[in-house]
């Protein structure tokens, strides 16, 4: 389970819903409690503050124990109905309810509300009303109105109804803006009523009257309103009021709204209308195995960031392993918090090269509504000039930008908008470490999916009954498709169809034969070897050898010392060629330094060295692994010898050796594996005379 399907309401009576079911809650101060947490969503209130709040300044003899009371108890309650116990933290002084921005209602009507502002400053009315609709639709009742706590009663409330009736008159003022007086209408007498010492409702309906055709019932409100103010506060009506009678007495239009009132429109005329682009595609209605990363991702994009910084969260991760679709679901559930538009980019051309960044940038002004041409309001030439006119297209509005499968920095950096509002998603095939270091990225590296997850990927697409029937099957399929998500899709696909029978033959198939070929589609090609060809055909060149030479190698883990024997190279040029394929996700790099190739992409290198390499020249690189490992295990045994011997210059002492043939003991017996059914010829070279039974640092008396 996780949060994200838990939704939180002020807006009425306290609400909380989990999976569209309502979780009961307890006693007043509990509800006090989660109101005033909910008040301010992701950050720290501390237990002074709600004892203040709970018990209007004057608090009992142990206060802060009750508070910790009511604080558990609705934890016990939200973990019994939701399973997770996430939701609310603790921190140095207080207590955290984490939500992302789209389950508490309150947040959603603010960030409508705000949208829909800037939109009426571009003059956008259409979506204005749009986004000012939606927001009151959120409402279902006066705020916190079950809620029994003095002060929010006394401070919180009414302000909430003050931005309720803000977003009315906002409605109301685009009523009367575009000629549609009689809608207002029905909305002014209640609010007049409901409130008749707000000026600017007296103002609106004044107004509405006259706009259709009632000019005595409008002197008559004015009028009414005069008294009122009179009676009641002792002051005469204010200048807006006194504007709208004089219209009434000189019979012209009015003019709405009040000069005053009006906001300066910030679009230039020559510019082009926004387009509001919607871009995203078909993305999958679940993801297996993904939730935590899912819910994460979602928070990171909808949380408030630092002032005059964008959010932008980067998905890396393997080849295959669904960095797309996990970036499409996110966008999905994150489209109505950005009602501008969301993007989607492919920064990467169907044959694998990076896309150049003028052409990224002149897809994106041309999805804003930007013609191509040389007139002024179309897209200019120049990376420059046209990164600055998408950072002023973007500037106010609320923008999801999808950047897929990002190569280089470079390609993203003109994307990103100027101004909070926007947020960016990235995929990409390496880690883009200077995203994270200049502008604040979120690096969320994906790996492949866990065993349960697997299985329940494959279910979503062939039914789960039919992995019911076979479940070690589908299990030992999944092993074989190494977890990773595209394989998985191929496989499940490939059952589905009926290409192969069952998951036992299936399995059976890919444990001895060419697993890549074995995960096409239909015979066409394969998407995992096109997915590890891309990322691979990246690299320099000399990356790309050490990979194939791993490959061939293939070796459960290798060092990096053993690595650079492999490759006939200094340590130090190894391992800067070992850090570029652990940036692109081509190797797995342990915390010892110890580099391993998973399953499939394992297959892959060795692929590609019987394709690429000669073999004379394999052969020699596995001969001088082998050699580099019969030197050291000489070593290593002479040194856990009880006779003594003359201490090696590799190893320490008899504890240091025993662990160095611990930890590579899967290494040798590989090797020891490898050979076997080796030719003469071919022994002679992997095993040159004296090998095994002298190290370099042995001498000429050294015999083990």
């Amino acid at each position: 389970m996780t949060t994200e399907a838990v939704y939180f309401g002020l807006l009425g009576p306290l609400d909380i819903r989990y999976a569209a079911r309502q979780i009961p809650l307890g006693a007043g101060r509990q509800r006090s409690v989660l109101a005033l947490l909910l008040l301010q969503t992701n950050q720290e209130v501390t237990v002074e503050s709600l004892i203040k709040r709970l018990w209007d300044g004057e608090p009992p003899g142990g206060a802060r124990n009750a508070v910790q009371a009511y604080v558990a108890r609705l934890r016990r309650t939200l973990r019994e109905a939701t399973g997770t116990d996430q939701l609310i933290r603790s921190g140095p002084g207080g207590y955290a309810l984490t939500a992302p921005d789209d389950t508490v209602d309150l947040t959603r009507f603010r960030s409508l509300t705000a949208t829909a502002e800037r939109a009426l400053v571009r003059g956008e009315l259409a979506l204005a009303a749009r986004n000012f609709t939606e927001s009151l639709s959120l409402w279902r009742g006066a705020a916190l109105q079950d809620v029994p706590c003095e002060t929010l009663q006394r401070d919180e409330a009414p302000a909430l109804e003050d931005e309720r009736l803000h977003v009315v008159e906002r409605l109301c003022d685009l009523d009367l803006m575009q000629g549609a007086a009689a809608n207002a209408l029905s909305v002014l007498r209640g609010v007049v009523a409901e409130r008749p010492l707000r000026e600017r409702p007296w103002c609106q309906l004044i107004t509405a009257l006259y706009q259709c055709g009632r000019r005595a019932e409008a002197l008559t409100a004015y009028h009414d309103v005069a008294q009122l103010l009179y009676a009641e506060l002792a002051v005469e009506p204010g200048p807006d009021l006194r504007a709208v009678h004089q219209c009434l007495l000189d019979d012209v239009d009015i003019e709405w709204p009040p000069p005053r009132d009006r906001m300066p429109q910030v679009r230039p005329a020559a510019q082009a209308p926004w387009a509001e682009p919607r871009q995203l595609p078909c993305g999958p209605a679940e993801l297996a195995g993904r939730e935590a990363t899912e819910g994460q991702a979602v928070r990171l994009l909808s949380t408030p960031t630092a002032a005059g910084t964008v959010p932008v969260v980067v998905l890396t991760g393997a080849p295959g392993c669904g960095k797309t679709a996990l970036a499409v679901r996110v966008a999905h559930r994150l489209a109505a918090r950005f009602p501008d538009g969301q993007m989607f980019l492919p920064l990467t051309a169907p044959d694998g090269s990076p896309r150049d960044p003028d052409d990224l940038l002149a897809d994106a002004l041309h999805a804003t509504g930007l013609p191509t041409g040389d007139g002024q309001g179309c897209v200019p030439p120049g990376s420059t000039a046209r990164s600055s006119l998408l950072r002023a297209r973007l500037a106010g509005r609320r923008v999801l930008l999808v950047l897929d499968d990002a190569g280089d920095p470079a390609q993203v950096t003109p994307l990103l908008p100027g101004e909070p509002g926007c947020a960016v998603l990235v995929t990409a095939r390496t880690e883009l470490s200077e995203l994270t270091a200049f502008h604040g990225a979120h690096r969320m590296p994906l790996d492949c999916l866990e065993p349960d997850g697997a299985l329940d990927l494959l279910a979503q697409i062939v039914g789960r009954d039919r992995v019911a029937t076979e479940p070690e099957a589908a299990a030992e399929l999944a092993a074989e498709c190494g977890h990773l998500p595209l394989a998985l899709c191929a496989a499940a696909a490939n059952l589905a169809s009926h290409r192969f029978s069952s998951f036992r033959s299936y399995a059976n198939r890919l444990r001895a034969g060419d697993r890549l070929t074995l995960l096409s589609l239909g015979g066409g090609g394969c998407a995992v070897r096109s997915a590890f060809e891309h990322s691979y055909r990246a690299l320099p060149a000399p990356a790309r050898r050490l990979f194939r030479l791993l490959g061939a190698a293939d070796l459960p883990e290798t060092g990096i010392e053993a690595v650079a024997a492999l490759a006939d190279l200094p340590v130090e040029e190894v391992t800067g060629h070992a850090q570029r394929l652990s940036a692109a996700h081509l190797v797995i790099e342990s915390a010892h330094g110890r580099l391993r190739l998973p399953g499939l992409l394992r297959d892959y290198a060795a692929e590609r060295a019987r394709t690429e390499d000669d073999p004379a020249q394999l052969r020699a690189a596995r001969a001088r692994l082998v050699c580099w490992y019969a030197s050291r295990t000489a070593a290593a045994v002479r040194a856990c010898l009880t006779v003594p011997r003359r201490a090696s210059a590799l190893f320490s002492g008899s504890q240091q050796a025993g662990e160095w043939l611990e930890s590579e003991a899967v290494n040798l017996t590989a090797l020891a594996r490898w050979t076997d059914g080796q030719g003469p010829q071919d022994a002679a070279v992997l095993f040159p005379e004296g090998s095994l039974c002298r190290s370099p640092d042995a001498g000429s008396d050294g015999a083990a």
